[in-house]
């Protein structure tokens, strides 16, 4: 699991200077013994803590994600995001970039994979932000202790982009910055009062603009969503179960990004539905495949109006990618929400996005008394595009293959 742990707390930190932050220092020893107490779970074990240097560290990070972040899987998740609309106008080359951002804000880890604690040297002389940050990450160590973190990131897909596996973010990610605020004695209501990535990522703590500020949306927000999301959904947790509910929390996490943006459908079990798509283009292969989610469409419809809860009444979704032996792909979305009004909501602001997107001019069709709007792209070679939606449903295609579109359409499949 490759994470940012030091760069985001930093920015809590820094953001946090107005508070007077008390002068502080304490051994490796002494905070092991806060984090169990302050987050009323021991640990199980000793945890070792390996210091490198920065340039050794780095290498490191380097290493364990070429091994984490296969080129197959990022080749897919490229195709995805570009597909969707999430990386459109700025082609970027994803692989390069997130490797990057890890690179320029590396200052420690803790690896589930070796059970073991990496920092940089000068963690040694811990002040009051270098205790945080261990913190943080000790929590981390028992969390994995007591739940198997690698386990769990094995159970839900292995794509960052894949709603199942953000909520499963979230929930650890929320819980060690939970046990960290609770450790500096502040409220995790003013770690996320800054309302979002963007708001936090204009605070730095070394006064230089960081790539990540500038890197495309969907990154940036990923990154952050399990820290800042995901510590008011611990907080919630913790406000009604007490450490109780919190400590157990990692044996039954959120199934849904909808279930970590509004707790309380945690609670209820309101489970995401399994969404199943018929359809399956002549000639085409499967190449990838996963869920949306609420959080990742409200990123997704960002440039309309900023973040808002767009997809508010979300109830599943499921998109799938084909590609034949031409590289042409075909790409079909199916969503369905909670009631028809929050389908037509969303069904309004997502058609915008995708004429504003892509420079589509969508023409309003009929067929088998189901209407749809259908368009193309008005460049040399054209994708075409179709949207339909009924009742609580909206079903979307985006292809560069034609006549496979014009048979979807025709078979009258998405209805």
């Amino acid at each position: 699991m490759i994470k940012l742990t030091v760069y985001i707390i930093f920015l809590f930190i820094f953001f946090l200077t107005s508070l007077c932050l008390p002068a502080q220092q304490d051994s490796i020893d002494a905070l092991k013994l806060a984090v169990a107490k302050t987050g009323k779970l021991k640990f199980k074990s000793d945890v070792p803590v390996k210091y490198f240097d920065k340039k050794a560290l780095k290498n490191y990070i380097t290493d364990l994600f070429q091994k984490d972040y296969p080129d197959a899987l990022l080749e897919k998740e490229q195709l995805y995001l570009e597909l969707m609309g999430f990386i459109h106008k700025k082609k970027i080359n994803l692989k390069e970039e997130r490797k990057q951002i890890f690179i320029e804000n590396v200052g420690g880890l803790y690896n589930e994979k070796t059970g073991e604690l990496y920092a940089i040297e000068e963690y040694r002389n811990i002040d009051y932000i270098n205790a945080l940050i261990v913190i943080h990450e000790l929590r981390h160590a028992v969390q994995d202790q007591h739940f198997d973190l690698e386990k769990l990131l094995a159970s839900r897909p292995a794509s960052d982009f894949d709603d199942r596996r953000l909520s499963l973010l979230a929930a650890i990610e929320g819980d060690a910055t939970f046990v960290m605020a609770r450790f500096g004695e502040f409220e995790a209501s003013t770690l996320t009062s800054t309302h979002g990535a963007d708001a936090l990522l204009s605070f730095s703590p070394t006064g230089i603009k960081s790539r990540l500020a500038n890197t495309p949306g969907i990154l940036k927000h990923q990154l952050i969503m399990p820290y800042i999301q995901g510590l008011n959904f611990v907080d919630y947790v913790h406000k009604r179960r007490r450490w109780h509910g919190v400590n157990k929390l990692l044996k039954n996490p959120p199934l849904s990004s909808e279930q970590v943006l509004h707790p309380a459908k945690y609670y209820k079990k309101e489970l995401p539905v399994n969404v199943k798509i018929a359809y399956r283009p002549e000639g085409y292969s499967l190449y990838f495949s996963g869920v949306i989610g609420e959080y990742y469409l409200n990123v997704l419809l960002m440039p309309l109006n900023g973040y808002r809860d767009y997809a508010l009444g979300w109830g599943g979704d499921r998109f799938e990618i084909y590609k034949n032996p031409s590289a042409s792909y075909f790409l079909l979305w199916e969503s369905f929400w909670d009631k028809e009004a929050f389908c037509t909501g969303f069904y309004q602001a997502f058609k915008t996005f995708v004429e504003k997107t892509f420079q589509v001019n969508f023409r309003e069709s009929g067929k088998n008394s189901y209407d749809f709007i259908a368009g193309k792209t008005a460049v040399a070679t054209p994708t075409y595009f179709f949207i339909s939606k009924e009742k609580n449903r909206i079903f979307y295609v985006t292809s560069n293959d034609r006549n496979q579109v014009n048979k979807f359409i025709n078979g009258g499949y998405y209805d």
